[in-house]
């Protein structure tokens, strides 16, 4: 093959791929899928984790979704009302904003109050460790194990665990409900974090066996229910159960709780005032 063809067969082959590209370029024009410009603009405010809280896959499918009218704008637990009220303003609607949540760990067992079958020496995951023998070395069946799997799901470090439970940090945590179904006890819920009165136990065991277990447990003696006066609390199957939407926090059950499962997890300044304004 001489010098020229060569030359012949190497332009053949440049226009062939400029055709192509140009064929490329149109067809790519022509299928194109147009990006949604309130879908984008969502996407610009939301944080960015990519949690997957909202329950979509991720901040682009939930941009998506708020653009296509299928998430509401409040729908980011991460960014909170700041977030919702720009994805609001994009979308050029309004929206009532809820109260805070948080996420609120039902188990007051602490290695100093709870009792164990066994002592427990192995891989650190709760899930594994409840499969085991009696559902875990605590006594207690419905008890927080305590081996960090909500820890391990928490992408904002909200949960750290002390003293044999875990703990959550509310000002940390976003209520992205990660954790929630990481605990094989389902111990933990997403509440409202002004409810400050909280029942700190899961257990549905009848007294003497609560007491046998532990000495942070609900005992199902009914003192909070039959004391409060805004009917409030319940013991149902052998468990304290708040109703935050008549609680008003007068804190009379956590007086009357006999074991101090039921918490006031307002600070000390808070809690005096409303001592004092119930002995006024």
């Amino acid at each position: 093959m001489d010098f020229s063809q060569i030359l012949f067969a190497a332009l053949v082959l440049g226009v062939i791929g400029l055709v192509l590209g140009l064929a490329l370029g149109i067809v790519g024009k022509v299928f194109a899928v147009k990006e949604d410009e309130k879908a984008l603009a969502v996407r610009e405010v939301l944080p960015g984790v990519n949690c997957g809280a909202c329950g979509f896959p991720g901040c682009d499918g939930f941009s998506k979704a708020v653009a296509e009218g299928k998430a509401k704008v409040s729908g980011c637990a991460v960014g909170g009302d700041p977030v919702a009220k720009k994805v609001a303003t994009i979308m050029g609607v309004e929206e009532t904003f809820a109260t805070k949540l948080v996420a609120f760990v039902k188990c007051a067992g602490t290695t100093s109050l709870a009792k164990s079958n066994y002592k427990y020496e192995g891989i650190h995951d709760c899930n594994a460790i409840s499969m085991m023998a009696g559902s875990g070395p605590k006594a207690c069946t419905y008890g927080c194990l305590g081996y960090g799997s909500c820890v391990a799901a928490c992408p904002f470090d909200a949960i750290d665990i002390a003293e044999g439970i875990a703990k959550i940090d509310p000002n940390k945590c976003v209520a992205c409900g990660l954790c929630v179904p990481k605990c094989p006890k389902n111990l933990i819920e997403i509440v409202p974090d002004d409810s400050k009165v909280r029942v700190q136990c899961n257990s549905n065991d009848t007294g003497p066996v609560v007491r046998k277990h532990c000495s942070a447990g609900c005992i199902s003696c009914k003192l909070c229910e039959r004391n409060c006066p805004h009917d409030a609390i319940h013991v149902i199957d052998n468990l304290a159960r708040v109703d935050y939407a008549k609680c008003t926090l007068c804190g009379i059950c956590v007086e009357k709780c006999p074991t101090d499962v039921i918490k006031n997890l307002f600070d000390q300044e808070t809690i005096d005032l409303m001592t004092n304004k119930r002995a006024s």
